[in-house]
């Protein structure tokens, strides 16, 4: 009877340890996908303040701004960012996240932001992994007091 499988709504509400390490893994890859291309803000960033100088698209799930630097050290160059909040009016300033070398490049500092993707991801990765270990020292714990 052991080899019998698990129906699917059991699997959901009660992942084994070898679902769990899947999902982990999936997450973790998606994770590094969506933030290969910001990789640069990580080893070359800082934190600024950024000014909407004009709007841009309003896409289905995030709208884009035209903002040029402010603080720290006042940039020349606008950079389009892309924010989910869609209400953002021209003057706002908001917090940025801009590359030393080249002050173009921002990415603005929201919870939902399109690049935050891979941050969300990998937090789910790692909340499943740990939860793959506790389940895997659960049915050994199991199988030893049997």
């Amino acid at each position: 009877m052991a080899d019998e499988p698990r129906p699917l709504m059991r699997r959901f509400l009660h992942p084994s340890a070898q679902t769990l390490f899947s999902i982990s893994i999936i997450t973790i890859a998606a994770s590094i996908y969506f933030g290969f291309p910001h990789r640069q803000f990580l080893i070359e960033g800082s934190i600024g303040e950024a000014q909407i100088v004009r709007e841009g698209k309003k896409l289905e799930d995030h709208a884009e701004y035209f903002a040029k630097l402010v603080y720290p050290d006042g940039g020349q160059k606008e950079a389009i960012i892309l924010s989910d909040r869609r209400d953002l009016e021209v003057g706002k300033k908001i917090p940025v996240f801009f590359q030393r070398n080249d002050t173009k490049k921002m990415l603005v500092i929201e919870v939902f932001a399109p690049w935050t993707r891979s941050i969300w991801l990998l937090t789910v990765g790692l909340a499943a992994l740990g939860l793959g270990f506790r389940e895997r020292e659960k049915t050994q714990k199991n199988k030893d007091t049997s």
